[in-house]
């Protein structure tokens, strides 16, 4: 949290990039970004790559590993900052597997509460 508040992308990824010992200029050059144009991504001028590769690049070169916690909470981010959006792991996921929005929709049309797609989330991790 940030002053009571979710961090946005740019603060995620801003404390990911510290944390790995690299100065903006360095990171910026290292993606191929003009360290201006990086800069305005992390202090939320501009919104983060759409596209799922580019994400991926960024993440990787954090050194946040596939699939993690992280990975979701990078993702899931930089989903809430494009706003309508859905995550970009999640989005190339889904065009891959077309019994996922069949999914999706099953649990929307039977109206289940966050609570009850919890416990199917849990039910799948104990059974699959």
């Amino acid at each position: 949290m940030a002053k009571g508040r979710e961090l946005t992308w740019g603060e995620f990824v801003r404390t990911l990039r510290l944390k790995a010992g690299y100065g903006l200029r360095t990171f910026a050059a290292l993606l191929g970004f003009q360290p201006s144009n990086y800069s305005n991504m992390e202090t939320g001028k501009t919104k983060p790559p759409r596209d799922a590769a580019r994400l991926r690049e960024i993440a990787e070169t954090l050194g946040i590993t596939d699939k993690s916690e992280e990975w979701h909470r990078f993702h899931d981010l930089a989903a809430k900052a494009q706003k309508p959006s859905v995550p970009a792991d999640v989005a190339e996921y889904a065009a891959t597997r077309p019994v996922v929005p069949l999914l999706l929709r099953t649990t929307e049309g039977k109206r289940l509460s966050d609570s009850q797609i919890r416990e199917l989330i849990d039910y799948i991790n104990k059974h699959f």
